[in-house]
């Protein structure tokens, strides 16, 4: 899809009608064989019994509804492709209807991260970033029918097989093939009906204006735990002796906890450093983890890869630096010299990086193209006229 399609698209269907469109970037735009191998490697340890409160998170459902613990119904090393995965539980569930769903499964895979944030990005620059995470989720099955009326906006991506959405109410139902985008406003019941070996990236939009309270209750808790540290419930007289009501000093204490945190600036700080790190992601948390460092050396060329996403803090000296959903703070202006460098578009060493910000900063500089590194905020340009027969840099392996 074009900018002037995503033009069209935000102007006339986003969160207005629902649409079938042809997916941005091509039929190929997300490598299904590439998901594939990602929601074999979320659904390993899933195979062994269910896990709660983990991510990825992998469901499995039939017609009737949910299989708790699933087993070797999901897909395990011998299930080579998903053909070979989808040939298996024909043979073992007689063809009925199944659904694999892998909840934020991308976050074990960094470039089809990545991959996903680039298709996603275009339009969040049209209609504004989300203000709380996405739900992405990896979808495989066949012959089933999910019902929708959640509050969240889907865009799905279709990559193998076929879906067909239909309203509950009135209105024409929607086909979508491989190749396809399929977009569905929020508050729109509606079915969602799996053809035969149907892969696709499912976008999920919180819209509810609950989840944004639950999020800042969460972050309002991890405050009051850090500051009350780990002193025990305790337990009171019962039954209740008098005639009013007994006082509960754990749940003033923590009462007068929550009005403190939500009264002082760290609140403030903590949500908007949340929100940036969210923008460099483009809304896709969690985020895949960090690189291992590496130690760069003065020749060593550099690129900018992910962008970096900076926000002034109170001071007006120091900078939230964000960058593929991590961040760090850095005081001065020694970076912003240092990032317009790397924007100019060849590939500066790291000795010219240093001579950006003068002498006696070697050190800070090299420490923050280290960090960049591990974040993904900049590559280290690999020459292969000249790699010969060496092998390439473990540096650019790990995407």
């Amino acid at each position: 899809m074009s900018g002037t399609a995503w033009d069209l698209f935000a102007a006339r269907h986003w969160e207005r009608t629902p649409v079938v469109l042809p997916a941005p970037g091509g039929p190929h735009t997300v490598d299904a064989d590439r998901a594939y191998t990602t929601m074999v490697e979320a659904a390993r340890p899933f195979r062994a019994g269910t896990r709660f409160q983990a991510l990825p998170d992998v469901r499995f459902h039939v017609e009737d509804g949910r299989i708790r613990a699933p087993g070797d119904l999901l897909p395990g090393p011998r299930d080579t492709t998903a053909e070979r995965y989808a040939e298996r539980l024909d043979e073992r569930m007689a063809g009925r209807g199944r659904l694999l769903v892998v909840e934020q499964g991308l976050m074990l895979d960094p470039p089809l991260w990545a991959r996903v944030r680039s298709l996603v990005t275009p339009l969040w620059e049209r209609v504004g970033c989300p203000v709380l995470p996405l739900v992405a989720e990896l979808v495989l099955g066949e012959g089933i029918v999910e019902s929708h009326g959640s509050p969240h906006s889907p865009l799905i991506w279709v990559l193998r097989g076929s879906l067909t959405a239909t309203p509950r109410a009135t209105g024409p139902a929607l086909d979508a093939g491989a190749g396809d985008l399929l977009h569905w406003p929020a508050d729109r019941p509606h079915t969602l009906t799996f053809g035969p070996r149907t892969m696709a990236l499912r976008l999920l939009m919180p819209r509810d204006p609950r989840l944004a309270t639950a999020a800042v209750t969460d972050v309002v808790a991890g405050l009051v735990h850090a500051r009350r540290g780990q002193d025990r419930v305790p337990y009171l007289t019962y039954p209740p002796d008098g005639p009013t009501p007994p006082d509960v000093p754990e749940l003033a204490s923590t009462a007068e906890l929550v009005r403190e945190v939500t009264a002082t600036p760290p609140l403030g700080r903590l949500l908007s450093a949340l929100w940036a790190r969210r923008v460099s992601a483009a809304g896709l948390e969690p985020a895949p983890d960090a690189r291992p460092p590496v130690r760069l050396s003065p020749d060593d060329r550099l690129r900018p890869a992910s962008a970096v996403v900076r926000m002034p803090l109170d001071d007006g000296q120091t900078w939230l630096w964000a960058v593929d959903g991590h961040a760090f703070s850095l005081r001065g202006t020694l970076g912003e010299r240092v990032l317009g460098r790397l924007r100019q578009g060849d590939t500066p060493t790291v000795r010219d990086l240093c001579a950006v910000a003068g002498p006696g900063h070697d050190e800070a500089v090299v420490a923050l193209l280290e960090k960049l590194y591990t974040l993904r905020g900049v590559d280290v340009d690999i020459d292969m006229s000249v790699a010969g027969d060496v092998d390439v840099d473990e540096r650019e392996s790990g995407a």
